[in-house]
């Protein structure tokens, strides 16, 4: 037990004045005259003992009533966190830390957590002491709001300005932030943390937690909440994305809440326009994948919406994709002679035979010193007897800008190639010619879960592989993705990127005397896929995470043009691009949402963003957690409720005790005036 205000402890010298009476009592001496002294032993030995027992009782009531009226005054409590009168004669600091990430949008009843994290601070504020000099933080992104006293008149006025954000909280940085520095000097320290606590703190963190042992901290977290579906992932299964191509979209739902829940709608959206659902049972904190599947709408820019129903918690409902649908591919062939540039146009010509998709391009090239590509999406290069720098360079810049390369390695060796193209670009080294003799290198597919080969429409893909006659035996990397190898190991079909382009590498000519590709079934199908993903820019329609920035590409004559970005709420940001990285930078990227940009008022691509993983609904962590790195005396762990001033201010200074000493006062005074009042046996009138 301690006591708030032990200054008052100087009125225990009241207990004086009844002993002093007492004293006084027994020195006063009452004469009495008796006719006879027979009785006076026996009343010595009763009636007298009585009395002084009597009084003796009464003297200890009276000591009694005015120590428990002193106690009382002195505001005991039992024992709390803080000594109650240390914090009220000292100067403290006292930093609230409120997070106003996404989480904290979760509804509870009519409001959310950030609303009753704002009215329960604003409340605590209001029983520290004058002396107290106050922080608020917040942590979405992390500011401080408010700094100053609890009389503030801008207290109020500033908690009200810490708004819901669909951001990631970076709680622990907050803390570290405000709680560490020269400028807290205070010898009583205390910080008071609002937030859903769903992850640990980082080793950054760890490392300064003896710089904190001098705080005090009150970790205040909500309830878990009962009514949550979320939608956790959801991705293209397919890389293929062409009008006559089905989109399949793989998606991840979890219950997340306490509820069980039956008949759930999953909806799927494709320019505005449902194209499919499904409904579904989820029991309490269990997942589900489904598999959408679906035409694409129209060729462009084709922005899509998973949504579930309404609940607790709004940020995980929806899914946002932004995916380009080629409905044009500007294509060059760049070959050593005519027969081999009329064996690929023949082939990209039976691709489209009505020239409405492919736009061909050829050059007789042998010997590469310059590419000029600037209007080209796919170049498909095939036996280059020579690369110049300049040539790396351009190919260099064209892979950068999102452009594909389809290559055809032919009998050159590295020493005919500029060096650059192996260690700036990323190709494969060259090792030697390798020819099969009297017998043929058979064809397997690298892995069965091979973006390019897989679905491809053909009939048995087994007996559609080719036979290769000769390759270049080339040296693979960790950065290249094999899709089709030969029987003894060596790639025949590899990927790699470069900046936001792709480059497909063959090691055999498509050619009769090195393997027999060009007659097989397959090789219309495969180079389609090829060309489409090659051919395919999706940098600049690929998420971000809110609050990252975005980075979107553009071609060289389009840099002078106005640009402008739309966000999903409707606001209009100019962007200037920079020209010496062609491209544009968009920072603000604070929305949930499909975000539009605009070249001369017309549109040019749009990409969605992200919800922080850290942001999904999980369990939180365990106050045991938090007490094995702050240790059990330097934090208290609280619950947000309508009683939280009251279990805070319990908790701080301890519960109240002056109530059990005032009916303490009253109970001995009720005793003191019963056993002091006159005995009505005792009383006698006076003779006339």
């Amino acid at each position: 037990m301690t006591f708030l205000s032990p200054s008052v402890f100087w009125l225990l010298g009241a207990i004086s004045i009844p002993i002093a009476i007492h004293l006084l009592s027994l020195l006063r001496l009452h004469k009495v005259e008796f006719s006879s002294i027979q009785y006076i032993k026996e009343l010595k030995t009763s009636s007298i003992r009585k009395i002084k027992i009597k009084k003796l009782v009464l003297l200890l009531l009276r000591i009694l009533i005015i120590t428990c009226l002193v106690l009382m005054m002195a505001q005991p409590v039992t024992k709390g966190f803080m000594p109650g009168w240390i914090s009220a004669e000292q100067d403290s600091r006292l930093v609230i830390i409120i997070d106003n990430s996404a989480s904290m949008s979760v509804k509870n009843g009519e409001k959310s957590f950030l609303e009753q994290s704002r009215n329960l601070a604003m409340t605590i504020a209001s029983h520290f002491g004058d002396n107290t000099n106050i922080t608020i933080s917040q942590t979405s992104p992390p500011k401080v709001v408010f700094s100053g006293i609890k009389n503030d008149q801008e207290l109020r006025n500033t908690l009200k300005t810490i708004k819901s954000t669909a951001s990631h909280d970076k709680i622990w940085e907050t803390i570290s932030a405000n709680l560490l520095g020269n400028s807290v000097t205070e010898p009583i320290r205390e910080c008071v943390i609002f937030s859903d606590m769903m992850y640990l703190p980082d080793s950054t963190f760890l490392k300064k937690i003896n710089e904190l042992s001098e705080w005090k901290f009150y970790f205040v977290k909500p309830d878990p909440v009962e009514n949550n579906m979320g939608i956790l992932h959801a991705s293209p299964a397919n890389r293929i994305k062409t009008l006559g191509q089905l989109i399949k979209l793989d998606t991840r739902v979890k219950n997340s809440g306490l509820e069980s829940k039956s008949n759930v709608p999953l909806e799927l959206v494709f320019n505005e326009q449902r194209v499919g659902q499904v409904v579904s049972q989820f029991e309490s904190q269990k997942e589900k994948e489904f598999l959408f599947q679906a035409y694409p709408i129209e060729a462009g820019i084709l922005e899509g919406k998973i949504d579930l129903p309404k609940d607790s918690y709004k940020y995980d409902n929806s899914w946002y994709l932004s995916m380009p649908i080629m409905d044009e591919i500007r294509c060059g062939i760049i070959g050593s002679d005519s027969e081999e540039i009329a064996m690929l146009e023949m082939i990209l010509r039976s691709i489209d035979p009505g020239n409405e998709f492919l736009k061909i391009d050829t050059r007789i090239q042998p010997n590469l010193n310059r590419l000029f590509l600037d209007d080209i999406d796919v170049v498909l290069i095939h036996d280059p007897s020579a690369i110049s720098n300049e040539s790396v360079e351009d190919l260099d810049q064209f892979l950068k800008e999102g452009g594909g390369v389809i290559w055809f390695q032919g009998n050159k060796m590295n020493s005919q190639y500029d060096p650059e193209l192996f260690s700036k670009i990323g190709f494969p080294d060259i090792e030697t010619l390798v020819k099969s003799g009297q017998g043929v290198f058979k064809t397997d597919i690298s892995y069965e879960s091979s973006d390019i080969i897989r679905d491809i429409k053909v009939r048995d893909i087994s007996k559609e592989l080719p036979e290769v006659f000769k390759y270049a035996k080339i040296i693979s990397t960790p950065n290249h993705k094999v899709h089709l190898v030969l029987n003894n190991n060596d790639p025949l079909l590899m990927e790699f990127s470069r900046g936001s382009g792709t480059v497909f590498y063959f090691s055999s000519l498509l050619d009769l005397e090195w393997n027999d590709l060009p007659i097989r079934g397959m090789v219309v199908p495969l180079l389609y896929r090829l060309i489409i993903l090659s051919g395919t820019d999706e940098i600049n329609t690929s998420a971000v995470l809110i609050n990252e920035p975005k980075w979107i590409s553009i071609e060289d004559s389009k840099l002078k043009n106005k640009w402008e970005v739309i966000s999903p709420s409707g606001i209009v940001e100019m962007i200037v691009p920079e020209y010496d990285k062609e491209g544009i930078m968009i920072a603000n990227t604070n929305e949930l949402g499909i975000y539009q940009v605009y070249s001369n008022g017309q549109k040019f691509t749009s990409f969605p963003t992200r919800l922080h993983y850290k942001e999904y609904l999980q369990d939180h962590i365990k106050q045991s957690d938090l007490t094995s790195i702050f240790g059990s005396e330097n934090m208290r762990w609280l619950k947000m409720e309508n009683n939280l001033t009251k279990i805070f201010a319990e908790t701080r200074h301890g519960k109240s005790l002056w109530k059990f000493f005032l009916i303490a006062a009253i109970l001995f005074l009720l005793a003191e005036t019963i056993i002091g009042r006159p005995s009505d046996s005792l009383m006698h009138n006076d003779p006339e």
